[in-house]
């Protein structure tokens, strides 16, 4: 679990990525057992602890709910998918992968806190 803390962004992004190309594999592999639809269940958890560590490690505090907006849209196409609640077209699934990795690169590149001196107080 430390390692997620302290390269938060990096696992938000290699989940995201991962989760958009599970996304893309399913209708190709859609013969593979139960445990593939489980995967997506993986990807929220790492997605949770990544934005979590990310949104305390965040030198800009609009960062903090934009990557709680946006792992909260990819989870909701997740467990929506799973549950079949709404019929939801593909792409929105893919559009929420992709805006939630987006945000971590951006976060990596140019908000990223590795010490006390420059996060906000409220961090």
């Amino acid at each position: 679990m430390n390692l997620i803390a302290k390269k938060s962004d990096f696992f938000g992004v290699m989940s995201s990525t991962l989760c958009l190309m599970h996304c893309l594999l399913t209708p190709v592999l859609f013969v593979i057992p139960f445990w593939w639809k489980g995967m997506n269940f993986v990807f929220v958890a790492v997605s949770l602890s990544a934005v979590y560590f990310s949104s305390k490690n965040t030198s800009r505090s609009i960062m903090k709910p934009l990557l709680w907006i946006g792992f909260f849209m990819l989870s909701f196409c997740i467990i929506n998918e799973e549950i079949g609640i709404f019929h939801l077209p593909e792409i929105i699934t893919y559009f929420a992968a992709i805006n939630l990795a987006g945000l971590h690169v951006y976060n990596l590149n140019f908000c990223r806190c590795d010490d006390d001196q420059c996060c906000p107080p409220d961090a």
